[in-house]
């Protein structure tokens, strides 16, 4: 997605790509059996992947443009675990996805740091 736009190649090379995925993981009978318990579990009923693959396929950029609306709207999850003194607090992470280039402005510990014409340059740990 580049500038609020979906690019349709990009889009059809994502459905291929996560239904080679879903088909080639279900020839192993015990993910098979993991994901029917999976889908039962979560739904309540079990959907063959002649179904999943065509739920698939049936996804619009449209849909994705609103589902990423949704989520930007919305507030972000965060999740951390070991030494959290580096860990931004949940106001700066949440002021960075507003942002339009999503970057913290006030740490530099344990975060990529973008050097000249936006390349990754290295991380630095304090």
């Amino acid at each position: 997605m580049q500038n609020g736009k979906i690019n349709h190649s990009e889009l059809e090379r994502a459905k291929t790509q996560l239904k080679s995925t879903l088909l080639m993981n279900l020839e192993y009978r015990n993910i098979e059996l993991e994901d029917i318990g999976r889908q039962v579990v979560a739904s309540g009923e079990r959907k063959s992947a002649s179904e999943l693959c065509a739920m698939i396929e049936s996804v619009t950029p449209q849909q994705l443009q609103s589902l990423t609306k949704r989520m930007l709207e919305s507030k972000p999850s965060v999740g951390a675990f070991g030494d959290l003194k580096n860990v931004p607090n949940y106001e700066e992470i949440e002021a960075a996805f507003k942002r339009e280039n999503g970057e913290l402005t006030n740490r530099i510990s344990h975060f990529l740091l973008k050097g000249m014409r936006g390349k990754t340059s290295g991380l630095i740990k304090s």
